[in-house]
């Protein structure tokens, strides 16, 4: 695999994606299950429903940062620059 040097920002870019990403799926799981809904024994709150979205618009920011970056104008192989820059963010 090739050696990139990603910019601290996009690495950055990419934490802040993982972090969005846990807060998407806490905001699912807080949900009532789908049983519940369909016996109209639950409802999704306000609340509820404005912390989804507010995860998921800063989980589409990230995913906007990451793969708008210009750094990918120069990449040939974009899949294994991806996975080197998940790695990178890991380390």
């Amino acid at each position: 695999m090739a050696d990139y040097e990603f910019p601290p920002d996009l690495i950055a870019a990419q934490q802040a994606f993982w972090k969005a990403e846990q807060r998407v799926s806490a905001a699912y799981a807080a949900l009532p299950s789908s049983v519940s809904i369909a016996a109209q024994e639950a409802d999704v709150t306000e609340e509820q429903q404005r912390e989804l979205d507010e995860a998921r618009a800063e989980q589409g920011r990230c995913i906007d940062a990451i793969y708008g970056h210009s750094f990918w104008d120069d990449v040939a192989d974009k899949y294994a620059a991806k996975v080197a820059l998940q790695k990178a963010a890991k380390a």
